[in-house]
């Protein structure tokens, strides 16, 4: 189709953190000893501004004069989302309004792309298309904009799985009437997998709050079953919070991708951060960390999780040197966009001698690594555990924003088990449980509901 997806990544990553950037002064865990009433000192407001200026004046100048849109290929279709994060981003700095010249054609392109059914989008993503434009509409204060919205949110409405799911004839995100007891209830999809997700549900979420739906509106009551069916906590107390098997002893607090990873494996969860050894016991032992070599594309390699059991198990058995009778390990995937291969896990075992790892690790997975240095072995006081998905930092922040937007007061146990797990999980440097993938997305999510919290500070361990 002559897209050039790439670029118009970029643009939006680019647009994310300018969006990080106004929507907050940075909470500070109060482990650092910062006081709860600190927060950007004015050196550092003013340098924030500065760069929130150049970034502005530098998204002026990448905006189409034709179309008025941003990152518009010409082959099409169009992404009108790309636009509503720019408008979004520009009009969250004081002083830029929607009288803006820029602002006013950005504007302009979204209105343009509304469709019949109410959704602003082009033949492509119309749930996520329209929860940008949405959000961003609902900032400009025009007779067109706010009808916009009003068919913008009911289009919306109609795409989340529940009873109220509207399915329309040729569009690939078209949701299903389910019941309660399904893992889609309550979520919204991209389309591609045929099952809703955490992301595109919180950018929903984030669209009916912004254009004013009332936390008491079925859509938020429908979302809330979904939300917590993808926070990694069983039960606090007596309070039953994930009711899906994949949590079933989990006290994780954060939140993962899915309930289902498609519309063939359904309500087996997923987790783009792959898995987590949970509830360890047993005595100590070892656990090494692998991580695979590129393939000749340039590509990291996978190994599925089953053929990684298999291997080591050969290993053993056909290498009398080893001498490690009875031994048992335990894989646990790294990172993962199937839930079943990974370019990096960790083997936990029963041995615990680390240098007796390193060599049965290394004796199975030589031709797969770099070198030596890409398997690091360690001791540990517990080796076996219950391997489960994975929280990850962009999920649960995305969670525990939604959670907030649908007036969760602040004492509930899943608002409190979202934030347990953000402050053992604090920082800046990367996204927590994905290292740098998706790091201005996390910025965005992290910042949006730090903002909607309304504290300067987190605390840590």
């Amino acid at each position: 189709m002559g897209v050039n997806w790439e670029a118009s990544m970029k643009i939006r990553e680019f647009v994310m953190a300018v969006v990080a950037g106004v929507s907050m002064g940075v909470a500070l865990p109060t482990s650092w000893g910062v006081e709860p009433s600190a927060r950007l000192s004015a050196a550092e407001r003013q340098r924030a501004d500065a760069m929130i200026a150049k970034a502005i004046a530098y998204l002026r100048t990448k905006q189409d004069p034709a179309s008025g849109g941003w990152s518009v290929p010409a082959q099409g279709p169009a992404y009108p989302a790309i636009t509503g994060l720019v408008v979004r981003g520009m009009m969250m700095q004081p002083g830029v309004t929607q009288d803006d010249a820029h602002v006013a054609m950005g504007v302009k392109f979204m209105l343009n792309y509304q469709q019949a059914d109410g959704g602003i989008y082009d033949k492509v993503l119309p749930g996520y298309n329209t929860s940008m434009c949405v959000t961003a509409l609902s900032g400009v204060n025009t007779p067109q904009a706010k009808d916009a919205v009003k068919k913008g949110v009911e289009f919306l409405k109609s795409l989340q799985f529940g009873e109220g799911a509207i399915s329309r004839e040729g569009m690939g995100e078209s949701p299903k009437v389910v019941g309660r007891n399904d893992p889609f209830y309550g979520g919204w999809g991209y389309g591609r997998h045929g099952r809703p997700d955490l992301s595109n549900s919180a950018w929903a979420i984030d669209a009916l709050h912004a254009a004013g739906v009332e936390p008491t509106d079925e859509a938020f009551k429908r979302a809330l079953v979904f939300l917590q069916r993808t926070q990694m906590v069983e039960d606090v107390g007596d309070t039953k919070i994930n009711d899906m098997a994949y949590a079933k002893g989990s006290k994780q607090g954060g939140f993962i991708y899915a309930t289902s990873v498609n519309k063939d494996r359904v309500g087996v969860g997923q987790s783009q951060a792959g898995e987590v050894a949970e509830s360890l016991s047993g005595p100590k032992g070892t656990v090494a960390h692998v991580v695979l070599k590129n393939g000749d594309d340039g590509k990291p390699r996978t190994l599925k999780k089953g053929e990684i059991e298999n291997r080591l198990k050969a290993t053993l058995e056909k290498s009398a040197r080893f001498e490690v009778g009875g031994a048992e390990m335990q894989v646990v995937l790294g990172p993962s966009s199937d839930g079943e291969s990974a370019s990096e896990f960790d083997v936990r075992s029963s041995i615990e001698d680390a240098k007796q790892l390193q060599r049965i690790v290394g004796s199975t997975f030589r031709e797969d690594v770099e070198s030596e240095k890409s398997i690091r072995v360690s001791e540990v006081t517990a080796w076996r555990g219950e391997s489960r998905l994975r929280a990850y930092g962009s999920m649960t922040y995305s969670g525990f924003k939604s959670y907030l937007y649908a007036n969760l007061a602040k004492d509930d146990p899943r608002v409190t088990e979202a934030l347990r797990w953000i402050g053992e999980n604090y920082t800046v440097r990367e996204n927590p449980g994905m290292g740098t993938d998706g790091l201005y997305y996390y910025y965005v999510v992290m910042a949006k509901a730090l903002d909607a919290w309304g504290s300067a500070t987190v605390s840590t361990p």
